[in-house]
């Protein structure tokens, strides 16, 4: 199988002309034909020669990755689409409409490896990564759903972002790209459970977009219950990289915080909190736990989520509960899981 002409920057497009013995100058042609147009075959690519096309198709090929189905919420407007890869694997996004804004949350594997038991991408397992094309495709067909226009992008959908930190990366600069899709890494958020090697590449990258880091809990020994990457990058390094990542880059980071009904909302719970991330220029998201078939039952108490903000509040943490959009089709936080039955 040829490989997909969509994942590569324009830099690299750039020395793909090179390499066909055509003009550098076409890349940029081509470049927004893929990105701005999203041209469905090379037939579709405007103002670039019959011969560079030909050339082109030879070598690559421009898929067309299909939304097989589409859920709206009855409850927010929440939008979740289903995308199958040409080898079966499948995908979901969501489109999250807020008050003036619309917010895209992409995936970045089919599944995932990390196995945290409060999610249900995690009980899937792991697939495969995806590509840079299957990542902007997501955002394409996000942006058509918005009609146009996007506030910001999450990588926070299925899989870890940062085990497929390559691709990622890469479609990242492929969105940003002037000559492209144009939009801004400042409105791009990228959510880790904490992979501390990458979470390090980034502080000293020219990178411009946000950290966010899942710490799920404050209490290391049940982090490691909860969360199986645990094992390989503890919290206390996790918490370590979030700390330099902020002094490098002069920038927060933000924390989600998983609220687990009657395990770890209490006083207590939000004193360790505040004492893991005292010092640590940080925004803190407070996740209630989002119920997923097969997944654990809790029972999450609002009076005692709200008591928890105020004491991280009143400790100089600012602390925002989350308000969780699209669980009636599944598309909450931790709910992706490509069924489209529910």
């Amino acid at each position: 199988m040829f490989p997909d002409i969509r994942d590569y920057t324009r830099s690299e497009l750039s020395e793909i002309m090179i390499s066909l013995g055509v003009k550098k100058a076409h890349a940029t042609r081509v470049f927004g034909c893929l990105c701005r147009k999203n041209a469905g075959n090379f037939s579709e690519l405007s103002g670039i020669p019959e011969s560079v096309k030909v050339k082109l198709a030879a070598g690559y090929s421009l898929a067309w990755f299909p939304v097989i189905d589409r859920r709206v919420s009855k409850i927010d407007g929440t939008i979740k689409l289903l995308f199958r890869f040409q080898d079966g694997a499948e995908v979901e996004s969501v489109i999250i409409p807020g008050k003036n804004r619309v917010s895209a949350c992409l995936s970045s594997q089919a599944g995932c490896a990390c196995g945290c038991v409060f999610c249900a991408t995690g009980a899937l397992g792991f697939r495969r990564d995806l590509k840079p094309s299957e990542i902007t495709a997501q955002f394409a067909a996000c942006l058509r759903e918005a009609g146009g226009n996007l506030s910001s992008v999450v990588f926070m959908g299925m899989g870890e972002p940062f085990l497929n930190w390559e691709n990622v990366k890469k479609s990242i600069l492929i969105l940003s790209d002037n000559k492209g899709c144009n939009f801004p890494q400042t409105k791009m958020t990228v959510s880790t459970v904490g992979i501390v090697p990458v979470i390090q590449e980034l502080a000293k990258s020219d990178l411009k977009i946000k950290l966010a880091i899942s710490v799920v809990t404050a209490d290391e020994k049940q982090r490691a219950k909860l969360v199986p990457m645990n094992a390989t990058y503890p919290l206390a390094e996790v918490i370590e990289a979030a700390r330099h990542y902020c002094l490098a880059r002069n920038a927060q980071v933000f924390f989600e915080y998983l609220v687990l009904g009657g395990e770890n909302d209490s006083p207590s719970d939000a004193e360790k909190l505040i004492k893991l991330i005292k010092g640590i220029g940080c925004r803190v998201n407070l996740i209630p736990h989002n119920l997923w078939r097969g997944g654990p039952v809790r029972a999450d108490s609002h009076a005692r989520v709200k008591e928890f903000q105020k004491l991280l509040i009143a400790a100089g943490i600012r602390t925002y509960l989350r308000v969780e959009k699209g669980s009636d089709i599944m598309a909450a936080c931790g709910q992706l899981a490509v069924n489209p039955g529910t």
